[in-house]
């Protein structure tokens, strides 16, 4: 179980407020879910389906939106219960994995400039012209390209890659195995043979964007690859080369963003959904998971399938399809009498 180590009354403190049903001095040695946890530990109560399992949990004390008559351990009462066990859990993997000032065994090249409150782990490397500012975290074997730079509070965990020339805004968290600025898929057919194209443009991450572990975000050939502020991005995602990604997007893992496509302001791409190059997924649209999109598709509408259609045409498509088997053999018959 994750270690906590605060009271109560500390965690109301980190959330702002709460009101305390109990020991304010009641010791949340861990955080667990409501199934397995002990009587040390701090859980939450999602929604009102969970209220039963919460009188039945073992947990020493409770986040949750109204109190729980029944529940034999302490309770904090909060607005968002959800919300502030994840704000707990952020406070845990803040001291997790923290390097603390710069590691000796970094290599440093000297005319890098890393801020006085940064702190880079063993191994990592940032090149000439490199930057890392205000408490910025670099974690172990971190490589940190010629002229890149990242901004205030980003975090880069152990064996992340940020390859020449891209700019990382502020409270940036890119995970472990994740490369940055690798180049384009980019070949032209010259004499039958696919030749590469040199991709000498850049990525541009934006604040408060989040990219998960093993995920890939390609350089443009001679712009810019851009996300957008507060986008987030599930581990092994891709995102090609020339892409402009919007604001509050959701990539969920496994995504595949082919080259040049437009995504704009709060879509999303559900888990292993992927598109063709070159279009445009407006505003607030959605693809369903495992669908892959082969047309532009408008703001605000949701797609699902392979090719991807409108999700309630699709869904009678696929309801449709079951009946196929006794048409066809309907059909053979009826074709047999001539």
């Amino acid at each position: 179980m994750a270690k906590l180590g605060m009271t109560l009354r500390g965690v109301r403190e980190l959330l702002g407020g709460g009101e305390i049903r109990g020991d304010e001095e009641f010791y949340c040695i861990s955080v667990a879910s409501l199934e397995k946890a002990d009587p040390d530990c701090l859980s939450f109560v999602k929604n009102e389906r969970n209220v039963e399992q919460a009188r039945r949990s073992h947990a020493g004390a409770l986040l949750t939106a109204t109190p729980i008559e029944g529940f034999a351990g302490h309770q904090m009462i909060v607005e968002e219960p959800q919300e502030a066990f994840g704000r707990v859990l952020s406070q845990i993997a803040a001291g997790r994995e923290a390097p603390s000032g710069v590691d000796p065994r970094a290599v440093i090249d000297p005319e890098a400039h890393v801020a006085a409150g940064a702190a880079i782990g063993p191994g990592a490397v940032l090149a000439k012209g490199a930057s890392v500012g205000e408490r910025v975290r670099i974690g172990a074997n971190v490589y940190i390209g010629e002229g890149s730079s990242i901004g205030d509070d980003s975090v880069l965990y152990p064996n992340a890659v940020v390859l020449a020339d891209v700019q990382v805004g502020k409270r940036v968290v890119i995970r472990s195995g994740s490369v940055i600025g690798a180049d384009g898929y980019g070949y032209i057919q010259r004499d039958g043979r696919s030749v590469g194209v040199p991709q000498v443009g850049t990525v541009e991450i934006s604040d408060d964007v989040e990219i998960g572990a093993l995920t890939t975000i390609d350089r443009a050939t001679v712009d810019a690859t851009v996300i957008g502020a507060r986008t987030k991005i599930g581990d092994m995602v891709h995102v090609g080369h020339n892409c402009q990604v919007g604001e509050d997007v959701l990539l969920l893992p496994t995504c595949l963003v082919s080259g040049s496509v437009k995504i704009g302001d709060k879509a999303i791409l559900a888990g292993h959904a992927g598109t063709s190059d070159n279009l445009e997924i407006g505003a607030g649209a959605a693809i369903g998971g495992a669908s892959v999109a082969f047309k532009d598709v408008a703001p605000g509408q949701t797609v699902w399938g392979v090719p991807a259609r409108e999700k309630g045409l699709e869904m009678r498509i696929q309801a449709a399809l079951k009946y196929l088997p006794e048409m066809l053999r309907d059909w053979r018959a009826a074709k047999s009498k001539g």
